[in-house]
């Protein structure tokens, strides 16, 4: 089994080459489509979960397909964790997760005009 410290760099080095995408994807339970770059994180991370995460706040907070938005996901060493919504002015929703196997670090992606894409999409 992998240290934390080790999951945390593969993801890191996985996520390094996410520079650009080639496909977007679209699930019949999600209110947008995402990108190569997210996929990739979701798989490597184990983290399907975010898409959902993610949809819950898109279906509740309309206002989100108006702005880009900075998903900001910050894990800690001991498996918590906090995603934080944001526009250029406002902290639109922010969101402890008590336990999560995401690897530790801060993650960030975006949200814009229904897609959401890894920070190295953008």
């Amino acid at each position: 089994m992998l240290d934390t410290d080790n999951k945390t760099r593969i993801l890191e080095r996985t996520m390094a080459n996410c520079y650009g995408t080639e496909n977007y994807y679209v699930a019949r339970h999600l209110a947008f489509k995402y990108t190569d770059g997210v996929k990739t994180f979701c798989e490597t991370a184990m983290a399907y979960w975010l898409l959902d995460l993610v949809n819950s706040i898109v279906i509740t907070k309309p206002s989100m397909n108006n702005d880009l938005i900075v998903i900001t996901l910050i894990v800690n060493d001991n498996h918590r964790a906090t995603i934080t919504f944001e526009d250029s002015e406002n902290v639109i929703h922010k969101q402890d997760i008590p336990y999560t196997d995401c690897p530790s670090g801060e993650w960030k992606f975006f949200y814009d005009n229904n897609v959401f894409f890894w920070n190295g999409e953008y």
